[in-house]
């Protein structure tokens, strides 16, 4: 398990290669800011100790153009880097078709846009 100050501190190193790596999305004209949390539950509804059955490693917010990275969940370098790639990928995506595919009946499972994120994880390597 990393520290907080951990995870910020590697993402504050690898992060500005991810984003010389992938370059700006076509569909954003910013890159998108990386913030840290302890867990979803508690950062949507404003109760630190929330809880919820299934918490997510990390998401990408569209609306406000942020990576969430829920800093808990990190147990080593690598899962921190595969993970900011996963979510750097999606915003990368076109979100629309990816609601589409959603709501065409994929799952996260096969959705073909969770499948290339995951992949992109492989190259964490790089960014070391």
């Amino acid at each position: 398990m990393m520290t907080k100050q951990e995870v910020q501190h590697l993402i504050k190193k690898v992060y500005p290669k991810l984003k010389d790596y992938y370059g700006l999305s076509k569909f954003c004209g910013k890159y998108p800011t990386v913030k840290l949390h302890h867990n979803i539950y508690a950062r949507l509804t404003g109760i630190d100790e929330m809880t919820g059955e299934c918490s997510p490693a990390a998401e990408f917010e569209r609306e406000t153009n942020t990576i969430w990275i829920y800093w808990l969940e990190a147990v080593d370098e690598c899962w921190v880097i595969g993970t900011l790639l996963h979510e750097y990928t999606h915003y990368l995506q076109d979100g629309n078709e990816m609601k589409k595919l959603y709501n065409d009946g994929y799952t996260y499972d096969n959705h073909p846009f969770e499948l290339e994120a995951t992949k992109e994880e492989e190259k964490w390597n790089l960014f070391i």
